[in-house]
């Protein structure tokens, strides 16, 4: 099926990113939720590598800079998808 729009044909595409967030053409999430664990898999290990040169307070700001972001951003699009028991895990994991 083509969509066309101002004598235009719009491609059809299996995924595009807006702003920062990828959708594809199922709304399943999938592939955001696979691009947003590899950001909190990153975010742990930084939280993780950090942890005992750092004070307490360090450590919660670089939580809420790296982790907390990334959670919070775009939770419209994983909040429902069958993904987003994973991205629970890796918030336990990164607290």
């Amino acid at each position: 099926m083509l969509i066309g729009y101002d004598n235009k044909t719009i491609p059809n595409v299996s995924h595009t990113k807006f702003l920062d967030i990828t959708v594809d053409s199922t709304l399943s999430g999938r592939n955001y939720i696979e691009q947003l664990i590899n950001k909190l898999n990153t975010a742990s290990y930084v939280i993780h590598s950090v942890k005992s040169f750092v004070p307490h307070s360090t450590l919660i700001m670089v939580y809420y800079s790296l982790f907390h972001y990334d959670m919070t951003y775009g939770i419209i699009f994983w909040g429902s998808p069958s993904h987003s028991p994973t991205v629970f895990k890796m918030q336990n994991r990164g607290n």
